[in-house]
């Protein structure tokens, strides 16, 4: 019998990026909101996480909530392609952390434990 009652599998990337033709900060914001808005299209939370004053560079951090580790492993894959072409990659990283918690947990224990959570 499978003990566990919730799968929360986040996943996260960042990737940092050259942007040799930015001459100006519009230019980058220019540049780097196409790819912001698919990866919030394909339901990433996003955000441009280093680098806000210089034209060249950007960083941009992703992240996804799902209950499958394979799922949002593939999802990942996903986003790291829609880099693939456009700019320089200069770096990138990405994780699948497990939130999950069981039966025997100090939080189903207490849920289970509150007489306001009885039906």
């Amino acid at each position: 019998m499978d003990t566990q009652i919730h799968s929360l599998m986040v996943g996260v990337g960042q990737v940092s990026l050259f942007l040799r033709y930015a001459r100006s900060l519009k230019d980058k914001r220019q540049a780097i909101s196409g790819i912001k808005k698919k990866l919030s299209n394909l339901g990433f939370s996003v955000t441009e996480c280093a680098f806000a004053d210089i034209p060249k560079q950007a960083s941009i951090g992703f992240a996804y909530a799902g209950r499958e580790p394979a799922a949002v492993k593939q999802l990942l894959d996903q986003a790291l392609r829609l880099f693939i072409g456009e700019w320089e990659i200069v770096s990138q990283n990405t994780d699948v952390f497990d939130y999950s918690f069981d039966k025997e947990s100090e939080f189903s224990k207490s849920f289970e434990d509150d007489p306001e959570n009885r039906t």
